[in-house]
């Protein structure tokens, strides 16, 4: 079975690899100028600072959020009210496109704000309500006679959270986080609506400019190596946490 699985990868990478070369020498822009490569690479740049960002601003909010729903108030009446709020506000994330809310931000909440800032905002608040999800299902996944054994010996209930049922948490959600990290990579197609200059918006005015496709998709390719390094590096980060196991 381990030999199996060795086949397996070398033949998967060589794929990988061949896909890779292939598609890069038959869509390679060879008449873009230095300049504007530079300019590609920033814009390369621009493109993981939104996602990087983003997925910051989405996990803290996201976990303060799923934190929040399993905090339970003194006062009945308001619990009813913060349960309310965070529902409707994942639903009001996942209910309307990304696009309409990425306008929104910069033509009505932060009209005057920097294009960079506000799509890493936007994105951010957008991947917080599908993270919420995400940390509430693996916090749910714990089995709770963990969180009452903790509580019947004094823990107090963040101390509880953060210390034995987080830390479990994180095991079983760490693959769904690393999907949403790359669907974030993914929104940041569209930032360039807002006047931030990511790579797809650069590789758009490079097809333009010389009546090529090949810009657009040499870019697919760049997204699709960002996508595998991704990947690798979150099967790898959830390799090492099954190794404490």
């Amino acid at each position: 079975m381990t030999e199996l699985k060795k086949l397996r990868t070398v033949l998967r990478t060589i794929l990988i690899v061949v896909i890779i070369v292939v598609a890069t020498l038959l869509s390679f822009p060879h008449e873009v100028k230095p300049v504007e490569w530079v300019e590609y690479v920033k814009s390369y740049g621009v493109t993981i600072g939104a996602t990087f960002f983003g997925a910051i601003i989405g996990i803290i909010v996201g976990v303060l959020l799923a934190f929040f729903r399993f905090q339970k108030l003194r006062n009945k009446y308001l619990d009813l009210i913060k349960e309310i709020f965070i529902d409707e506000y994942i639903d009001i994330m996942r209910g309307t496109p990304m696009m309409l809310q990425l306008l929104i931000f910069s033509l009505v909440i932060l009209k005057s704000g920097n294009s960079f800032v506000v799509a890493c905002l936007a994105l951010g608040l957008n991947s917080a309500a599908y993270t919420a999800e995400i940390v509430r299902s693996g916090i749910e996944s714990i089995d709770k006679g963990q969180m009452e054994a903790a509580r019947a010996i004094g823990m107090p209930f963040k101390m509880a959270m953060s210390e034995i049922v987080i830390p479990q948490a994180i095991k079983n959600i760490l693959p769904a986080l690393v999907n949403e990290f790359i669907t974030l990579f993914k929104e940041t197609s569209i930032i360039g609506y807002i006047g931030a200059i990511e790579i797809t918006f650069n590789s758009k005015s490079l097809q333009a400019a010389y009546y090529n496709p090949k810009p657009i998709i040499f870019t697919g390719v760049v997204y699709y190596v960002s996508v595998k390094i991704f990947s690798y590096l979150g099967k790898r980060l959830e390799g090492k946490l099954k190794e404490n196991d």
